[in-house]
């Protein structure tokens, strides 16, 4: 009797891990709208472009990525938002690395990296993305916001 309990608690972790696990790849990277719209402060998030602090938001829209050094997938996605604002005009790029920026971490509730954040032109989050980005996710988000 002990041997079946054992191996039924073990078919059903496997189960509830595999669909927790499933869950999280089909929902990650959808991203959501913010109804509560704060302001980025550009001197609390002490972002740098080429050495240089980064002092105002795009014209059109910003896409602020919240990385780690330790992120596996944050390369390719820098990438992208790179190619994103080298292609559309009036859009810009900022990268914040949360690896010695807890506080950061903490105020904005990131958990996983990357986090993606849409930002209008006065610098008020309009959208939110946790993870990778599904394919045209942005594209869509920042077309709402004339870029």
């Amino acid at each position: 009797m002990p041997e079946f309990s054992f191996t039924l608690i073990a078919i059903i972790l496997i189960a509830t891990t595999t669909l927790l696990g499933l869950g999280i790849k089909i929902l990650g990277g959808r991203g959501r709208s913010v109804s509560r719209s704060e302001i980025i402060s550009l001197e609390k998030l002490k972002a740098e472009k080429n050495g240089f602090p980064i002092r105002e938001f795009g014209k059109k829209a910003t896409l602020l990525m919240f990385s780690t050094q330790y992120c596996g997938q944050c390369p390719g996605v820098r990438r992208n938002l790179a190619q994103i604002e080298y292609r559309k005009g009036g859009v810009s790029f900022i990268e914040a690395d949360l690896t010695e920026r807890l506080d950061l971490a903490a105020h904005f509730s990131i958990s996983q990296t990357p986090t993606i954040f849409i930002l209008n032109p006065k610098g008020e989050i309009t959208y939110r993305i946790s993870g990778v980005p599904k394919p045209n996710i942005i594209q869509q988000e920042l077309e709402k916001l004339g870029a």
